[in-house]
């Protein structure tokens, strides 16, 4: 009997991590790239020019993206939104912007939306990058969908435990990317360089600041207590055999039926997360060349853009 439960245990707690992988993998690993590059283009600002640069040539557009990605993300979970302010900088306190929002401790959706809420900017950031792409630069549709298409394979390989085609997808993605927008007929292209400037407001304020990625932690730890949950009853039901009586509705209950639909929207997603990286690696080396000329001639040297 022991070693059943001990099975059934193990079981649970491998489908859970499996299933979080899949659904929250491409997130976590581009979620992290773009917080590191937003960093390190802050920190290339600070170390340099110093942090007002930043906030006046990027903040004024980047920070009321990053509050509206908070703010989307309260909306969809039914948080009340008590105070925003998109574009508020503070010199005592540092912060540029802010959303402060209630709610229910009691319901578990809207304490899972503390991870969504948390992360808001870097998807939401990303769906801003690509409006700006759609609409400066109709003729980069066809990439982004191909771009699709190999995250949703991807998607499909870490469902099934392949991560080898992971960095092919995405250097694929980069080189197809860098070779549409920079052209010498965009470059020549007054759109361009407006795409360009405001991609880069964006980018460099998709940085999570400490109480996002606490909450953000908060609402995961939630998240991940329910998977858990729902695995257990239903690994349980399927021991016991109880899954027979419902026949074929069962199948509606595994998460697995809808993994094609899923990988679709994972695909599309991932796609966003692909673009919105590239677009800050983009900013990161411009920036820091940019600014290294800028202290060389200010007679300042070379400085760390990392720390």
């Amino acid at each position: 009997m022991s070693s059943i439960i001990l099975d059934l245990a193990r079981n649970i707690v491998m489908v859970t991590a499996s299933q979080l992988l899949w659904l929250l993998g491409t997130l976590f690993i581009f979620g992290l790239l773009l917080y590191l590059f937003a960093r390190f283009t802050r920190t290339t600002y600070v170390n340099s020019a110093g942090a007002k640069l930043d906030i006046i040539i990027t903040g004024w557009a980047g920070v009321p993206v990053h509050e509206l990605g908070h703010a989307a993300f309260c909306i969809l979970f039914r948080h009340k939104i008590i105070e925003m302010k998109l574009y508020n900088p503070n010199p005592d306190d540092g912060t540029l912007g802010y959303v402060n929002h209630a709610y229910n401790p009691k319901s578990r959706f809207q304490v899972i939306g503390n991870f969504f809420i948390g992360i808001g900017p870097i998807v939401f950031g990303s769906i801003v990058l690509y409006a700006l792409l759609y609409y400066l630069m109709p003729g980069f549709l066809a990439i982004f969908t191909e771009m699709t298409r190999q995250s949703t394979e991807l998607a499909q390989g870490v469902q099934q435990g392949n991560f080898a085609s992971l960095w092919n997808a995405f250097r694929g993605s980069a080189i197809s990317i860098v070779s549409v927008i920079f052209n010498t007929e965009n470059i020549t292209n007054w759109r361009f360089w407006v795409f360009l400037y405001l991609s880069f407001c964006v980018a460099s304020h998709m940085e999570l600041s400490p109480p996002d990625i606490k909450g953000a932690r908060g609402g995961l730890i939630s998240l991940v207590v329910t998977v858990l949950i729902l695995n257990l009853v239903i690994l349980s039901i399927e021991l016991i055999g109880l899954h027979r009586f419902a026949g074929t509705f069962w199948q509606y209950i595994k998460m697995e039926t809808y993994a094609p639909y899923i990988n679709n929207v994972l695909g599309i997603l991932g796609a966003l997360l692909s673009y919105a990286l590239i677009i800050s690696a983009l900013n990161f080396v411009l920036s820091y060349i940019t600014l290294t000329i800028f202290s060389l001639i200010k007679g300042r040297g070379l400085f760390n853009p990392f720390w």
